[in-house]
């Protein structure tokens, strides 16, 4: 089980990676093959990055212990970690709705997206590395 944690965490981090660099440097009109490939035949990475995070997130809340119960409960939303999750979930529900009102398409709320989804990045760092508080 530790083995599948680690693999979950490592995928989370590569997805985050792999969408965060298609969001700064995707470019529809190129002709590289992974811009063609994501760009045009998949119409672009992030509904693939999205279902892959939310899959790779709740497993890691679950291997630390962390139920559907447990995770709605006032008890945890009252802890400091809790909180925080509750945050992280927060900005990765903005980030759907990002996914769905800008996806790739070309728009000035890309920059949002972008600041949305460095946030949630930011705060996923706070989550596992709480020490830094």
């Amino acid at each position: 089980m530790v083995l599948l944690y680690i693999a979950a965490v490592w995928i989370h981090i590569i997805t985050v990676t792999l969408w965060i660099g298609a969001m700064f440097f995707g470019d529809p009109q190129s002709e590289r093959f992974f811009s063609r490939l994501f760009e045009r035949k998949l119409n672009g990475i992030g509904w693939y990055a999205q279902a892959v995070l939310w899959i790779t997130g709740l497993f890691m809340l679950y291997y630390r212990g962390i139920t559907l119960d447990r995770l709605f409960s006032t008890e945890f939303v009252s802890t400091h970690w809790g909180q925080l999750v509750w945050i992280k979930i927060a900005l990765v529900l903005a980030l759907a709705v990002l996914q769905v009102t800008v996806g790739h398409r070309p728009s000035k709320l890309v920059y949002g997206y972008i600041l949305v989804a460095f946030a949630a990045v930011g705060v996923g760092v706070l989550l596992v590395r709480p020490i830094i508080f």
